[in-house]
């Protein structure tokens, strides 16, 4: 896949990330009584801003390369995913998901950190991408 590609997914899977935490925060009981729902619902919400920052071009792609913010989104994302059954005292769902999450954490972070080294072909940060 090229750049271009990589980017309209993540721009995609940022707005639908919003959406989903935006029907959480106005589904969801009040903060004070459910504020791990209002958590997820908020890191939910932050990982879908990183992925719409990753799919456009601003002075924030100009800090950070967009594929940093595209891993920044999945670190978001994976930690987002086990608060899911954090209160519901449902241990085996809870490690699933955590496991899932920690996938999406590690490449998040080889994103983010070590511009694909791990998880691509090549590095993201090679001259010509």
């Amino acid at each position: 896949m090229n750049e271009r590609r990589n980017r309209q997914i993540s721009g995609v899977v940022g707005a639908f990330l919003v959406l989903i935490a935006a029907a959480l925060l106005l589904l969801s009981a009040p903060f004070l009584e459910a504020p791990v729902e209002f958590g997820q619902a908020l890191v939910f919400g932050l990982a879908g801003v990183s992925d719409i920052v990753a799919a456009t071009d601003t002075r924030l792609t100009n800090r950070w390369a967009w594929y940093q913010w595209s891993g920044l989104g999945n670190i978001l994302l994976g930690l987002a995913f086990p608060l899911t059954f954090a209160d519901n005292g449902l241990l085996l769902l809870l490690v699933v998901t955590a496991v899932g999450g920690l996938s999406l954490v590690i490449m998040g972070v080889d994103m983010l950190v070590y511009h694909g080294q791990y998880t691509r072909e090549k590095r993201l940060d090679r001259n010509g991408v």
